[in-house]
């Protein structure tokens, strides 16, 4: 799945790149139904299958429902509840999609946390009758926890209020208030019913008040989020094979490109040689390749002979933070709280490292998203809190929002996933920041141009790219950054001379400072709209 969705990136146009979407939101507010709906107004369910769940539907003496398109698990048919976080595949007349059927229960929250993680962008379901509710608040948190920037909000069961105007703006005026507390600007609030199919894939003619997209036209406005190959090679290892006169290492390529005779640097160990080979491996043995992709697993050599285990990271450029500490946004879902000063394993990766918390800077209610208290002692669950690791040793790692596969990580009790979260801050042995921005990540589309906001974002940054990325901007285009403070362009200033490009500075109208950053022709300036000098 990863290697096709790598090669579709890289050879197809961007009308038609998967995008991944997460359906999020509370309990019977109609996430499966909406998910059927799409499938059977799409086009996109096999009739076996839709005979499939009408005689189901017909056994159990109940009229069809669209949720169950969706709910796969004969266990849910029979509970009519979503367990488990189902991945299923449909496709608009603009780009085929992966959406990802997130439950709403309080105990399946683990769940929901996986599927958001790996999505492009999330619908966030809200009952046009009932509101916001305790899990609507909950979901809403973690797609800001992990940083999910395209939103929808899908307020359903109009038809429950009469198609009335009015309804739908007082839940639409609680929602944005909600994701706004969240630094979130949905990008579309669509009034809909999903068990009716107004304004799904087919726009309604009973809320002719309503201008705006359908919700398969607010998808398909989405773009998916950078191509892994843009960012720096990553190649966490996962075993080693020690076999006469050579040691394979094997892994995935999770970013960028892996290259026979790269030169290489691993992480945390700062060991440095040379790929002598690369062997994808089938069912007729070991086969020689030039280069790997993302998402492939294979084996490599090196040049030189080295000692190398698994969790190390091999890289090109820049490596990955050979990180001591880490600071993270965590959700914790253990049976027993996580404590200050308690002793874990933590996973990132391949890697796996004991973790002493040494700090609970604050302690989040999920359900009223309120500070319960900063320097806390122990976070319950299901609570979040911005918490402090102190590693045993080194590891990889990188902040969520720089590499989002070396800012993930799960956290281990007694011998059960108890809680997971996102690295913001990775620091060395030194003690020294790792806050590195990646303009590819943070890249957005805004009405001038691209733009990267890091208006929110107040710890010193070091800014890095992709070298395809640096070609483009020296080649001419240009992307507008919005920036906090002069640590942020000071930062700006050191990336820009480095790779030759130009640089023109302004204070934005919020009193920070913005900028325009790009190759340009001698004597041109930023075109109207954009910061200029």
């Amino acid at each position: 799945m990863a290697e096709e969705a790598c090669i579709c990136r890289e050879e197809e146009s961007v009308s038609s790149q998967l995008l991944r979407i997460v359906i999020t939101g509370h309990v019977d507010h109609g996430k499966s139904t909406l998910i059927g709906r799409l499938f059977y107004d799409t086009g996109s369910l096999a009739e076996e299958r839709y005979r499939e769940i009408r005689l189901t539907c017909e056994k159990q003496g109940r009229p069809f429902e669209f949720a169950f398109l969706t709910d796969a698990l004969e266990e849910e048919r029979v509970q009519n509840v979503t367990i488990d976080t189902a991945q299923s595949f449909f496709k608009s007349a603009r780009r085929p999609y992966v959406i990802i059927d997130a439950p709403g229960h309080k105990e399946f929250l683990k769940n929901m946390v996986t599927g958001a993680a790996a999505a492009d962008a999330a619908v966030l379901l809200v009952d046009g009758a009932e509101g916001v509710r305790e899990q609507t608040r909950r979901h809403a948190y973690l797609l800001s926890l992990l940083g999910l920037e395209q939103v929808v909000v899908a307020v359903n069961k109009l038809d429950l209020v009469g198609w009335r105007q009015e309804a739908f703006e007082q839940v639409e005026a609680e929602v944005r208030a909600l994701l706004g507390s969240l630094k979130l600007t949905p990008s579309f609030v669509v009034p809909c019913s999903a068990r009716e199919g107004d304004n799904i894939a087919q726009r309604s003619r009973r809320m002719p008040w309503y201008p705006g997209p359908t919700i398969l036209e607010a998808l398909d406005r989405f773009e998916p989020k950078p191509a892994p190959e843009g960012l720096p090679l990553r190649f966490p290892v996962q075993d080693v094979y020690a076999l006469p006169g050579k040691r394979i290492y094997v892994g995935r390529v999770e970013t960028g490109t892996l290259r026979r005779g790269d030169s290489v640097v691993l992480a945390p160990s700062g060991k440095r040689s040379r790929v002598a080979t690369i062997e994808r491996f089938g069912s007729e043995g070991a086969e020689g390749v030039e280069r790997a992709r993302c998402g492939e697993a294979v084996g490599l050599t090196f040049a030189d002979e080295l000692f190398v285990e698994r969790g190390e990271v091999v890289g090109t450029g820049e490596p990955a933070i050979a990180a001591a500490e880490l600071r993270a946004s965590l959700f914790w879902l253990g049976q027993r709280p996580l404590a200050l000063g308690g002793q874990y394993l933590l996973k990132l990766g391949t890697a796996e490292v004991e973790a002493r918390v040494t700090a609970i800077e604050e302690r989040i209610d999920c359900s009223t998203l309120e500070v319960l208290e900063r320097s806390a002692s122990k976070v319950e669950a299901p609570e979040a809190a911005t918490v402090l690791f102190e590693l045993r040793r080194p590891i990889a790692a990188e902040p969520f929002e720089s590499n989002p596969l070396l800012g993930r990580f799960v956290v281990v009790d007694g011998g059960f996933v108890a809680g997971g979260g996102i690295v913001r801050e990775a620091r060395t042995q030194a003690g020294s920041a790792g806050h590195v921005v990646s303009l590819e990540m943070r890249l957005r589309a805004g009405p001038h141009g691209n733009v990267v906001d890091l208006t929110t974002a107040a710890d010193a940054v070091e800014f890095r790219a992709s070298s395809a990325f640096v070609s483009r901007l020296q080649q001419g285009e240009r992307v507008q950054v919005l920036m906090r403070g002069l640590h942020h362009t000071e930062a700006l200033m050191r990336f820009a001379f480095q790779h030759h490009l130009d640089l023109h500075l302004s204070r934005s109208a919020q009193g920070g400072a913005s900028a325009v950053l790009g190759g340009s022709e001698p004597g041109t300036r930023p075109r109207t709209g954009e910061a200029g000098p």
